[in-house]
């Protein structure tokens, strides 16, 4: 079962303070979508070491720049790699307390290039994985763009598959379009 809440703040607003909530010093976070860095930075401000993964050479260069600026890429990976192989890049035994996927595209670029569904779920499976016993994971999905909906209902099916054995949460703006963004958060029981 996936329980839903409202927020009246933004969504990424929302993830960052569930995280904090159930997270409070993460030794290791995983932000499977650097983007621009927003949540990298953010996972580096709290966390002892982040890996942060995207296939795009601007979003690294704009996320090492951000980490730069906040004197944080000391405590971070900066990975040009799909978040599916994120598994060739964590220690083996590696425990992640917590997980950010913000998929969709990287803003203010190439809005073809996309986060895909079987790429998606891959990293999924491969964050279960990993995730350590009080750890969470963070997915916000974009239904707004070409593919993005079909990839929301992939994800909203994987999360359903594993609501035996996780709290999931399903978080909506209080302001919600049909193509607004959808937070999803999973925790161990």
């Amino acid at each position: 079962m996936i329980s839903t809440r409202f927020t009246k703040h933004s969504l990424v607003t929302e993830a960052h303070k569930t995280i904090r909530c159930y997270q409070a010093q993460p030794k290791i976070s995983v932000d499977a979508t650097m983007g621009n860095g927003h949540d990298t930075d953010f996972l580096a401000c709290h966390s002892q070491t982040v890996y942060a993964f995207d296939i795009q050479k601007t979003a690294l260069i704009s996320t090492e720049q951000r980490l730069q600026k906040t004197k944080r890429l000391n405590k971070v990976h900066l990975i040009l790699a799909s978040h599916e192989n994120m598994q060739l890049y964590l220690p083996e035994t590696a425990k992640v307390d917590v997980f950010m996927f913000n998929l969709g595209y990287l803003p203010h670029s190439d809005e073809a290039i996309i986060t895909k569904t079987k790429s998606t779920l891959a990293a999924l499976n491969s964050a279960i994985n990993y995730l350590s016993a009080t750890g969470i994971i963070s997915i916000m999905t974009y239904p707004g763009h070409e593919g993005g909906k079909t990839e929301m209902d992939a994800v909203i099916n994987w999360l359903q598959s594993h609501s035996d054995q996780y709290v999931i949460t399903h978080i909506h703006s209080m302001q919600e379009t049909e193509d607004s963004p959808h937070l999803f958060t999973l925790l161990k029981i």
